[in-house]
């Protein structure tokens, strides 16, 4: 309701013989869907103004199985999209405009949140997994233990990204090893993966009657399957994390006109035309169109980024390369360095909901804190699900320490927010070891910017103007600019030279006591790390293994209890919908119940993933045909299809349940036709069973196997 309140606001000021449309010209409109972690809006603007004309957001439904897993209903996130829209379209009638104003849309969202949904019927295969969840931990594990040296930064000069379970391809595999359903749908060519975009766009231009499965280069640069010299998924990447080609959207650029809505709702029929990840968007909408602009976003996380132009600069200090926005198919891609903080205004929801230290968290923060001085030399590391950048530690905790008799919940409510600009600190020394060129003032948007306190401790803490956008929400405006450039009615090249009306925080203490207080913050940090070792990952995130698709439906092998072959026929002949069987697996699992010898295979010496790994890392501008100084006959013409497809019908290396490395053969569905209405029937034909199985058939019993 807070965007019916702020319209009625501005309504009640416009006198009677004014018109509702603002200075008399009726502008095109531009719609967003704003999808964030924890709301769902839709915002309206008049093209070339950066107030919002009308908005309404619904919150959102987190689940939380099990600790540290995160996870949301995509289609709660359609019914919240519909209704919001409705919603605000509505006020625009008071407004003096109409729904038919619209002439375009843009969408942002939550970043490396990942969805896998069946292509013929719609479905969700499985809830969203968010971008801050960590079950996959053991599955970074164990790729790292087989990286040479352990290197979690072995794929960044490919990705831009370290091996964490941050980023969507950990997402994916883990879906596809322990999801069942996933799985199934993977082995049917019928599994579409995506990031939250994906599955909006998906289903807003028609979903299992041809909608569009299309991504952009922001979110695609999230996922740990792009590359970024190529703007195209990696065919090394998607063979490393076992995610088929023909399950991931189409990158596009970041403005362009990708399709029309044709969902039967109140959106039906505009042009989508914009697409930007919540954090890029926001650059955009805080006007850092420039190389060696920088803006930090308030939210649950925290997420800074610092753009660098067209030159990809690759960090060694633990920060990110990411895509920062694309103007255009045949625009260049511009990038940003980018530092993720994984807590940020979640401490404060920590501080109340799990110690109740505070009730509000926007009042009471600024109130409570604001009754102290300093911390009272207490610090706290806010590591809840370990520490981002530049750290990317995932076995830290959070801690809080220099507790003494004196200290009260303000010392600690302050330290809480002292450690969200400690954070920012630590990201800002890093891009300027990175870049050579320290920032000169800091934009910041998102909702904790609304606490003075905050802000002015961020600028007292790193020692340069901290410049505060009117509009807590930036995110919307960024992609209502690149959706409007696209279609004619909001010049991008006019936004850059905008001025951009904000508050001003400068620095009120010396450079000796911020440089004491940051010391001793280090040393905090120092003592977060090394709490949750790999042995207690799974115990820490509640991770199983995966087990064996027989777990829990055979009776244990030295019970001879209903050992009648028929039950076993049952077992391993699947459902209408299941996924089939695996032979070699179930000769393995009649051996051991059965005592009966089955020879196994012996490993093949395969070409390795690393040895992919090190033929396309070593390659340069000029083999990829993307240099400016080679002549066009010099120039290496690669074929990405083709290779996509060499890849995909090579062997998949997967780990074990002991960690070890398994290359996986292939499988090709022989005569595959898509099924009708998404029903997939399979039946094992009696040919297909080992003899194996029908000398235990003749040997238990006279029935059959037929």
């Amino acid at each position: 309701m807070n965007g019916r309140k702020r319209i009625l606001r501005r309504q009640h000021c416009i006198r009677g013989d004014e018109m509702p449309v603002r200075d008399g010209v009726k502008r095109s409109l531009v719609g967003v869907i704003d999808d964030g972690t924890k709301t769902v809006r839709f915002v309206i603007y008049e093209a070339e103004r950066s107030e919002e004309l009308a908005s309404y957001q619904l919150d959102k439904t987190e689940a939380q199985p099990q600790e540290g897993w995160y996870e949301q209903d995509p289609r709660e996130i359609l019914h919240h999209i519909k209704t919001c829209a409705e919603n605000a379209v509505d006020q625009l009638t008071e407004l003096g405009y109409s729904k038919e104003d619209i002439i375009t849309l843009g969408i942002t969202n939550q970043r490396e949140t990942t969805i896998a949904w069946d292509k013929f019927t719609g479905e969700p295969l499985h809830p969203a997994i968010s971008w801050n969840d960590i079950r996959t931990d053991s599955t970074v594990d164990a790729i790292l233990a087989k990286v040479p040296d352990r290197n979690k930064n072995y794929l960044k000069n490919i990705s831009g990204l370290p091996i964490s379970p941050y980023f969507s391809a950990l997402k994916m595999r883990w879906m596809k090893d322990n999801i069942k359903a996933v799985r199934r749908a993977s082995r049917d060519k019928r599994l579409l993966f995506g990031t939250v975009d994906s599955w909006i766009v998906w289903n807003l231009t028609g979903g299992p009657l041809g909608g569009l499965h299309i991504t952009d280069v922001t979110n695609a640069s999230r996922t740990l399957l792009m590359n970024l010299e190529t703007l195209n998924w990696d065919p090394m990447l998607c063979r490393l994390f076992g995610i088929h080609r023909d399950s991931l959207p189409q990158i596009h650029s970041s403005s362009e006109i990708y399709g029309t809505v044709k969902d039967g709702s109140i959106l039906n029929g505009i042009r989508i035309s914009g697409i930007l990840g919540n954090q890029q968007s926001a650059l955009v909408g805080q006007n850092c169109l420039q190389a060696g602009q920088a803006k930090n976003t308030y939210r649950s996380g925290c997420f800074l980024l610092y753009n660098t132009g067209t030159r990809r600069v690759q960090s060694t200090h633990g920060l990110l390369t990411t895509v920062a926005y694309k103007l255009g198919p045949n625009a260049p891609a511009v990038y940003a360095l980018e530092g993720s903080i994984a807590v940020a205004g979640g401490a404060m929801k920590f501080l109340r909901d799990n110690l109740k230290l505070i009730k509000d968290v926007a009042q009471d923060t600024e109130h409570i804190a604001g009754q102290v001085f300093s911390t009272g030399d207490v610090y706290f590391v806010p590591a809840l699900n370990g520490l981002y950048a530049p750290y990317w530690r995932k076995d830290a905790r959070g801690i809080i320490c220099g507790l003494t008799a004196f200290t009260t919940k303000n010392h600690i409510i302050r330290a809480a927010l002292e450690a969200v600009c400690f954070q920012t600190r630590d990201i800002l020394e890093a891009m300027n070891k990175d870049c050579g060129m320290p920032l000169s003032k800091l934009h910041v948007d998102g909702k904790m910017t609304s606490n003075d306190l905050l802000m002015q401790l961020q600028a007292d803490l790193v020692g340069i103007p901290v410049l505060r956008a009117q509009s807590w929400d930036m995110s919307a405006l960024g992609v209502a600019i690149v959706a409007g450039h696209s279609v004619g009615v909001w010049s991008c090249d006019r936004w850059r030279h905008h001025a951009t009306p904000t508050d001003t925080f400068l620095p009120t203490t010396t450079d000796d006591d911020r440089d004491a207080r940051y010391t001793k913050w280090k040393m905090a940090v120092q003592r977060s790390l090394g709490w949750a070792s790999t042995k207690k990952s799974i115990t820490m995130t509640g991770q199983k293994r995966k087990p064996s698709i027989y777990a829990g439906t055979l009776t244990p092998p030295d019970s001879r209890k209903n050992s009648d072959v028929a039950q076993i026929i049952d077992e391993i002949n699947p459902a209408p919908d299941d996924e089939g069987i695996d032979i070699e697996e179930l000769m393995q699992h009649s051996a051991r119940k059965f005592s009966i010898f089955v020879p196994l295979k012996l490993p093949k010496d395969e070409h390795t993933i690393l040895d992919d790994a090190e033929y396309y890392m070593n390659k340069k501008e000029c083999d990829y045909g993307m240099c400016q100084c080679c002549k066009p006959e010099r120039k290496l013409q690669t074929n990405w299809k083709t290779i996509e497809e060499i890849i995909e019908n090579e062997p998949e290396i997967i780990f074990d349940s002991e960690d070890q490395p398994q290359v996986c053969e292939s499988k090709q569905d022989e005569a595959y036709e898509p099924p009708v209405g998404g029903v997939v029937k399979k039946r094992i034909h009696i040919k297909r069973i080992p003899a194996i199985f029908r000398n235990i058939s003749n040997k238990f019993t006279n029935t059959s196997p037929t």
